[in-house]
C-alpha cells in the first residue's frame, strides 16, 4: 500500500412506522453508504411517528415539518423541510434529543420561507442560531446541551439497541435559545419525530466475559465471516458501544472493549498489560463469524495509542486506526512480555483555563524528549490509518501523527495513510453525532477543552467514517464497504 497524507477541508399527518415504509429505499448520494430498504423497530409494538399541526385565521395553510426518511441508521443523512408557511415568513427550526441520563440536547436555526411558503434546509441558508449558511445536516450535527448547567456534558447513550429520538419543531419568528428553553416558550407551528438507529436489523449484541476480557461483541446480520476489529475509547474508562454497533451495521464484526473502570476491571489508569489485549484478539479470532487469520483495531484518544501498541506487538493485528491518538504511551505504564513502555507525562503547570474549562494542549510532554515512551510502530507489519483533527485542543494530535509518519518513513515503510481535518476537534465520532466542544472528564474532575468548530468538525466526521470503513474492509477482507440491503 502506498503511503498517503490527505488534507481534507469542508468546502403528515399522523402515521405509524411500519416495516414496509422504506421498502422502496431512500436516496443515496454516497457510494460508500448502503441504502436502507427496510428497518425493524426493536419494540414488539409499532412506534408512533407523529406530526402535529396548528392553524390560525391568518394562516389558512397547514404548516408541517417533513423529515425523510423518518427512521434511518445513525450515520445516514436525512432531508428536512417545512411547508405551509406564508411567503417570506421568518421561522425557527429546533431539534432536540435526550440522552440516557436525561440531559437535553438542542439546536436551532433561523430561516425565511421562500415565495412558495417553504423552507428546504438542504438548499436554503440558516440566518442564525446554532449555525449559519447552507448546512443540510446542521440541526443534527450542532446538537449540544440545552441548559447551562450541562454545558460541558458529552452525549451519553447506554442502550444502543433502541434508537435516539429526535424531535424537530418549527416556531414562528426568530427565537433565541433562552426563549426556547424558558417557561414562556411558545407553541410550535408543527412538530415531527425522527428515529436514528445505531443497530441495523439483524445485528447481534453479545456481552463478553472471556477470561479477563470485558466488553460487548456486535455481529452483522448473516453467516459471515466478517472482518473483525477491537474498538476502544479513551481515558474516561467504562464501556461505550455505539461505534461498534454502527460498525456491525456496516458489515464489520466489532468488539467494544473496556480496559478499565468497568465491571471487575481495574478502577483507574495505573498500568496496562499487553496480555489483556492479546486475550481480546484471541476471543475475536475464535468466533466462527470473524474472518481469519487477522483482525484490526480502532482507538480514539488513549485508545489511539493502545491501537498503535496492539498493531505493533500483536502479530494478528494487521490494520490499526488511530483517531487523535499519541505516538507515545500515555498516562500509564504498558507492560509487555519483555519489558515495558513508560508513560508520557503531563505538566500540570502548563494547563490554561479557557471559558471555564481546562486547555491541556501545551501540557503534554514532547515525545522527542522522552524517546523511551514512544511506541516502536516502525517494527509493525500492520497497515495504519491516522485520522487527525487539526483543531484538537485535548493534546497535539497533529504533532503526534507527524512523528509517527517520520518514524515510518525513516524505516522505509509506506504502510500508512494520514487524513488531516482542519477545524475538527478531539472527539471525532461517527457521522451526525452531537458536537462536543468541551467535556467533563471523570479522572480530572473538571471540564476539558476538546476544540473544533461545528461545520468543519461535522464534515470531518463524515469523511473520516467513510475512510475508516474503507480501510478496514480493504485490509482485512479486500472488499468494499457493505452495500447490501439491511
Amino acid at each position: 500500500m502506498d503511503s498517503a497524507v490527505i488534507h481534507y477541508s469542508s468546502g403528515i399527518w399522523h402515521f405509524y412506522w411500519r416495516h414496509e415504509f422504506l421498502m422502496n429505499g431512500v436516496k443515496n448520494t454516497n457510494p460508500l453508504r448502503p441504502v436502507i430498504s427496510s428497518h425493524h423497530s426493536h419494540s414488539k409494538h409499532p412506534v408512533p411517528i407523529r406530526c402535529s399541526t396548528i392553524t390560525t385565521s391568518t394562516m389558512p395553510q397547514v404548516t408541517r415539518v417533513v423529515v425523510q426518511p423518518p427512521s434511518c441508521l445513525h450515520d445516514e443523512s436525512v432531508s428536512l423541510s417545512v411547508d405551509g408557511l406564508a411567503p417570506g415568513e421568518e421561522v425557527t427550526l429546533e431539534a432536540s434529543m435526550t440522552d440516557t441520563r436525561g440531559v437535553l440536547f438542542m439546536s436551532l436555526a433561523h430561516y425565511r420561507a421562500d415565495s412558495n411558503g417553504q423552507v428546504d434546509v438542504s438548499t436554503m441558508e440558516s440566518l442564525g442560531g446554532s449555525y449559519r449558511g447552507v448546512f443540510s445536516m446542521g440541526l443534527l450535527s450542532s446538537l449540544s446541551p440545552a441548559l447551562k448547567k450541562h454545558k460541558f456534558t458529552r452525549f451519553f447513550k447506554r442502550d444502543v439497541e433502541n434508537p435516539n429520538i429526535v424531535t424537530i419543531s418549527v416556531f414562528r419568528g426568530h427565537l433565541s435559545n433562552e426563549e426556547l428553553v424558558g417557561e414562556g416558550r411558545s407553541e410550535p407551528l408543527s412538530t415531527a419525530t425522527h428515529l436514528r438507529h445505531y443497530v441495523a436489523p439483524g445485528v447481534q449484541r453479545i456481552p463478553v466475559r472471556y477470561g479477563k476480557v470485558r466488553g460487548c461483541l456486535f455481529l452483522p446480520p448473516g453467516d459471515g465471516p466478517f472482518p473483525g476489529v477491537v474498538d476502544m475509547f479513551g481515558s474516561a474508562g467504562g464501556l461505550l458501544e455505539y461505534r461498534s454497533a454502527q460498525l456491525a451495521s456496516r458489515g464489520i464484526a466489532s468488539l467494544a472493549l473496556a480496559y478499565f473502570a468497568y465491571d471487575d476491571l481495574p478502577k483507574s489508569l495505573e498500568e496496562f498489560n499487553m496480555s489483556y489485549f492479546e486475550e481480546a484478539v484471541e476471543f475475536l479470532l475464535k468466533h466462527d463469524k470473524v474472518e481469519k487469520p487477522n483482525v484490526g483495531v480502532i482507538g480514539v484518544s488513549k485508545g489511539g495509542d493502545l491501537a498503535l501498541s496492539m498493531s505493533t506487538f500483536i502479530p494478528e493485528v494487521t490494520a490499526g486506526v488511530c483517531i487523535n491518538g499519541s505516538i507515545s504511551n500515555i498516562q500509564s505504564r504498558l507492560n509487555l512480555h519483555n519489558g515495558s513502555i513508560p508513560p508520557l507525562n503531563f505538566d500540570i503547570g502548563k494547563i490554561e483555563m479557557v471559558d471555564g474549562v481546562m486547555d491541556c494542549y501545551e501540557s503534554v510532554d514532547d515525545p522527542k524528549e522522552y524517546p523511551e515512551t514512544i511506541i516502536p510502530i516502525e517494527r509493525a507489519d500492520a497497515n495504519f490509518l491516522f485520522l487527525v483533527s487539526c483543531d484538537d485542543r485535548n493534546w497535539k494530535s497533529e504533532m503526534f501523527a507527524d512523528l509517527a509518519v517520520e518514524r515510518l518513513r525513516l524505516a522505509g515503510k509506506t504502510n500508512y495513510t494520514v487524513n488531516k481535518y482542519p477545524g475538527a476537534g478531539h472527539l471525532l465520532e461517527p457521522p451526525y453525532s452531537t458536537f462536543c466542544w468541551a467535556s467533563y472528564h471523570k479522572l480530572i474532575r473538571a471540564g476539558m477543552l476538546l476544540g473544533g468548530s461545528i461545520r468543519p468538525h461535522a464534515d470531518a466526521q463524515v469523511h473520516a467514517w467513510d475512510a475508516l470503513l474503507t480501510f478496514i474492509c480493504k485490509h482485512l477482507k479486500n472488499q468494499t464497504v457493505f452495500k447490501g440491503k439491511l
